[in-house]
C-alpha cells in the first residue's frame, strides 16, 4: 500500500485529501478544498492562491484515481464545481438520503444531478425505504460517562428528530440509477481484488448532535496493512470514537484534530478540552507508524501547543509530511513587510510552493 498526501489545511487551504494506492485500486479520499476562514492569519491574496494550488493538486491526484470516496458534503471534502474529478470513476459516497443535515441533503442532490448529467445517466427518485431511526447518542456508552450537559443534549435531540422527519418524508435519490458506478457507502465494505475498503456507519461531525451532521470514517486494508482516515471527527470529540480508532490499530492514521480556532460561540471550553484529551488518546492508542494530525486543528497559529500531547506522541502535520512547516509557522517568519512582499510576488507569478504539486509517496 502506498499513501500520497494531496492537501491539508496546514498548507493554506481547507482540505483533508489523500490518495491511497494498492495493486488493485487508486482511491482518492475527499477531493475537496475551500478557502481559509476570515480570521486565518494570511493576506486574502495568499488564501486565494493556496486554494487555487489545492485545486490543481486535486486535479493531478484525480487523474491517477480509479475510485473516489466522499465522506460528507462539505466543500473542503468534495467539489461539485470540478466535474472532471469524477468522470469515469467509481464513487463511494455518503448516503444522501439519511443521517445527513439539511444543507448537505440539498448539496448532495445538486451534486448527483450534475454527475448524472456529466455521465449521461437518468437520475431517479424513490420513496424512503426506512422508517424509525435510533437515537445515535444511545450508542455512545463512553461519552455518556463524561458529565455532558443533559439539558443541551435534550435541546439538540429535537433538532435530530426534525431531521428524521425529513429523511422519512423524502424523496430519496435512487442508488440504482448510476449503473453500478455509485454506491452509498454508509456502514458498508467493498472488496477490490485483495483490497478491502470499509466505511463506518455515520459518525457525528464533532460533538453529539453536531449541527454539521454526520461523516463516514474510512479504513483501507491490503496485505496486512491498514490505513484509517477519520474524516471530520474534530479530535475526535467523542470518547467512543477515540476508543474505536485505538482498537483498529492502523499502520497509518489520518486524523482530523480539534477545532481550537472555534473556541467561543461555536465550541465550549469543556468540549474543546474533551476533544484535546481524546485526540491524544486516539494517537497514543492507535500506535500508528505514521499519524497525520491536521485539518480543523491547523487553522490557527497556536495549535501545536494546545495539542501538545498528540504531537509528543509522534503526530505530524500534513505540511510536515510534505517537507514544509505549517503555513501558520511560515507566516510568522514572513512577518516583516519586505519578506512578505517577496512571497506575494512569487504567488502573483504563480511560482510559490509549486513543489507541493509533486508530493512524496509513502509505502507501508
Amino acid at each position: 500500500m502506498r499513501i500520497r498526501p494531496v492537501w491539508f489545511d496546514s498548507l493554506g487551504a481547507k482540505s483533508m485529501c489523500v490518495l491511497v494506492r494498492t495493486p488493485d485500486l487508486s482511491l482518492l479520499i475527499d477531493p475537496g478544498a475551500a478557502i481559509m476562514q476570515p480570521g486565518y492569519p494570511a493576506p486574502e491574496e495568499l488564501k486565494v492562491y493556496y486554494l487555487a494550488l489545492a485545486q490543481l493538486a486535486l486535479g493531478k491526484a484525480a487523474e491517477e484515481a480509479t475510485h473516489l470516496a466522499i465522506t460528507h458534503y462539505h466543500y473542503d471534502h468534495f467539489r461539485p464545481d470540478l466535474p472532471e474529478l469524477y468522470r469515469g470513476k467509481t464513487l463511494w459516497l455518503k448516503d444522501p438520503n439519511c443521517w445527513i443535515n439539511r444543507s448537505q441533503w440539498t448539496r448532495a442532490r445538486e451534486f448527483l444531478t450534475s454527475l448524472a448529467d456529466l455521465e449521461g445517466w437518468d437520475l431517479s427518485e424513490r420513496p424512503p425505504i426506512q422508517e424509525g431511526y435510533p437515537d445515535p447518542v444511545e450508542s455512545l456508552p463512553l461519552a455518556s460517562r463524561t458529565g455532558r450537559r443533559e439539558d443541551l443534549l435534550k435541546r439538540w435531540r429535537r433538532r435530530f428528530l426534525g431531521l428524521v422527519r425529513m429523511w422519512e418524508r423524502g424523496p430519496w435519490v435512487d442508488e440504482g440509477a448510476f449503473q453500478g458506478r455509485v454506491a452509498y457507502a454508509d456502514g458498508r465494505a467493498f472488496r477490490v481484488g485483495g483490497t478491502v475498503v470499509r466505511f463506518t456507519h455515520p459518525l457525528f461531525h464533532g460533538v453529539e448532535y453536531a449541527g454539521p451532521g454526520w461523516v463516514l470514517a474510512v479504513v483501507v486494508e491490503h496485505s496486512g496493512r491498514k490505513l484509517l482516515y477519520s474524516s471530520d471527527l474534530q479530535g475526535p470529540t467523542i470518547e467512543d470514537y477515540a476508543a474505536w480508532i485505538a482498537e483498529e490499530r492502523p499502520d497509518v492514521l489520518i486524523l482530523d484534530g480539534p477545532a481550537t480556532y472555534l473556541l467561543g460561540p461555536f465550541q465550549s471550553r469543556a468540549n474543546l478540552e474533551r476533544a484535546l484529551r481524546n485526540c491524544a488518546r486516539a494517537v497514543r492508542g492507535a500506535g500508528a507508524s505514521l499519524t497525520v494530525l491536521d485539518h480543523h486543528l491547523t487553522r490557527e497559529p497556536g495549535f501545536r501547543s494546545k495539542a501538545g500531547q498528540a504531537f509528543s506522541a509522534g503526530a505530524v502535520t500534513g505540511a510536515e509530511l510534505m517537507g514544509l512547516p505549517p503555513l501558520t509557522d511560515r507566516l510568522a517568519s514572513w512577518g516583516k513587510k519586505e519578506k512578505l512582499e517577496r512571497v506575494l510576488k512569487l504567488a502573483r507569478a504563480r511560482q510559490l510552493d509549486l513543489a507541493i504539486l509533486t508530493p512524496p509517496e509513502y509505502k507501508i
